[in-house]
């Protein structure tokens, strides 16, 4: 391969991987925010699966932007090819004297005995579910012996444990990427270079003034803050006159708070969608119907353009 290719692939190439990473470990701290427990282990399995791999795909960025000629298989460490985050961070701790911490070491082996014994569990017979449970449990238990999941868990303590494990995939994450970029400087390649508007950006720029975990509530107020603000407004004009004119449906006050907390994590509470649908299914006018769909179609369509404030274009025809 030519030098030109060589630095294309470490610095174009590489560099989707990195927004691809970043997507990735994202997910992962967005689920963790999302859960009440963990009883159910689709929901551990999605939060270590996209911590795993973002992490793993992290690791492999490096080694291949230190690697000489990353097409030469031969030259390559046997690592790349594998899942193991613990040889991949000894490979790179090679590379650099950053190395990563005890705490940190522990969770690349919890994402290394997940992808490679726990991924594919449910197809063998006889590995029982409740494993994975134990799995991430020990992993908390031994960093953080004030987790006491033996007990029910109240919901202030579980906070505690989404905020531990976050800020530690956060922290893991921010460092990785510190290398990549010293490396891409190193190289001159833009490897480092990412979407300022993507989620890849909040978790490799933002977390970097401030923890994944806070990064996380941020999101959280910042809907709560927009939700306040369409409540508190009657104005209209825009999507308020929109919102003014349409018709609410007769929730149950007792559940709204529940709703809202569903949607403030990214979730959309299943008990509403059931009472959405039957609101639906018993409009017997069509026309009805489909006039309602339409206009709600119309609220957060960023390509819909609503009227400006009458006092506002008179003055400008002024």
């Amino acid at each position: 391969m030519f030098v030109d290719e060589i630095w294309d692939f470490k610095s174009f190439n590489m560099g989707r991987e990195l927004e691809i990473a970043g997507e990735f470990i994202y997910d992962s701290a967005k689920k963790s925010m999302s859960i009440s427990g963990l009883n159910n282990t689709y929901e551990i399995n999605t939060i270590l699966y996209t911590g795993a791999v973002g992490i793993e795909r992290l690791q492999k960025i490096y080694l291949c932007l230190a690697a000489q000629d990353p097409t030469d298989v031969d030259s390559m460490p046997k690592c790349l090819k594998q899942h193991n985050h613990t040889k991949l961070q000894n490979e790179v701790n090679k590379y650099s004297k950053n190395n990563v911490s005890e705490i940190e070491m522990s969770l690349l082996g919890l994402f290394e005995e997940y992808y490679n014994n726990f991924r594919y569990a449910n197809y063998y017979p006889g590995q029982h579910e409740n494993d994975l449970r134990k799995l991430f449990v020990r992993f908390l238990k031994r960093q953080n012996g004030k987790f006491n999941f033996d007990e029910p868990c109240t919901a202030v303590q579980f906070e505690e444990f989404k905020r531990f494990y976050i800020n530690k995939l956060g922290k893991l994450a921010v460092r990785l990427y510190l290398l990549i970029r010293e490396k891409a400087y190193e190289l001159n390649t833009y490897t480092y270079e990412i979407d300022s508007i993507s989620r890849a950006s909040r978790v490799f720029w933002t977390t970097q003034r401030k923890t994944l975990y806070e990064q996380m509530v941020l999101e959280q107020n910042a809907t709560k803050e927009l939700l306040l603000y369409i409540y508190k407004n009657n104005r209209g004009t825009g999507v308020f006159r929109l919102l003014d004119n349409m018709e609410a449906l007769d929730f149950d006050n007792s559940l709204v708070n529940e709703y809202l907390e569903d949607l403030c994590v990214g979730k959309v509470n299943d008990l509403l969608i059931d009472y959405v649908d039957d609101f639906y299914e018993e409009i017997e006018d069509k026309a009805q119907k489909k006039e309602r769909k339409e206009l709600l179609s119309l609220i957060g369509n960023r390509s819909v353009m609503f009227d400006f404030d009458e006092e506002d274009e008179n003055e400008n025809i002024e």
